[in-house]
């Protein structure tokens, strides 16, 4: 009795598909194709959005590195940790700073806000009030006390909103354009 020739191709194909799966898989992972987890994918939106309001705006004396500075505890630090550059090729320095600390006010062109006690938030812009830095929060949902930019991170977009009161406050200029995208993000929830 013998094999007949769809068994073999059959058994071969089986065989090439039992190599092969592995390899693929091997080469899945050892790329950059490897799908992020939904945490990774929100970091990294809110990342570029970081990014993309920081190419809007202008301060009175253009650094020539901007000083990207994290305080409080943030959900997004380590992806805000990574940024090296904006896609202007200007370099970006990003620090850690607590929030008592006075180098947020001499060494930041823009902080990035976490979760802060009221009492000490309310110190922290007082503290800015008079300097040129743009402040961006992820943890305050009305936006109507202190940062300029509030963000949003959803699962598929960071929505965020402009506090005009504090952007007038700050001392720096936002491109029109992100204060109707703003308002365009209000419109949409």
């Amino acid at each position: 009795m013998g094999i007949s020739m769809g068994s073999m191709r059959s058994l071969f194909r089986i065989r090439f598909m039992a190599w092969l799966t592995p390899l693929v898989c091997a080469m899945a992972l050892a790329g950059e194709g490897v799908p992020a987890t939904s945490a990774e994918f929100r970091a990294e939106l809110v990342r570029q959005t970081v990014l993309d309001i920081l190419s809007y705006t202008r301060w009175p004396n253009e650094p020539a590195e901007l000083r990207l500075c994290i305080t409080a505890p943030t959900e997004y630090a380590g992806a805000l940790l990574t940024i090296r550059q904006q896609a202007n090729g200007r370099l970006v320095g990003v620090h850690r700073y607590d929030a008592g600390d006075e180098a947020l006010i001499q060494r930041c062109d823009v902080i990035y806000l976490g979760v802060l006690a009221q009492e000490q938030r309310l110190s922290l812009f007082e503290r800015l009030r008079g300097h040129a830095i743009l402040s961006i929060s992820e943890q305050s949902d009305e936006c109507i006390a202190d940062a300029v930019f509030c963000l949003k991170a959803g699962q598929d977009r960071v929505r965020f909103k402009v506090n005009l009161d504090a952007l007038a406050r700050s001392g720096v200029r936002v491109h029109p354009a992100v204060l109707k995208l703003a308002r365009a993000d209000e419109g949409a929830q």
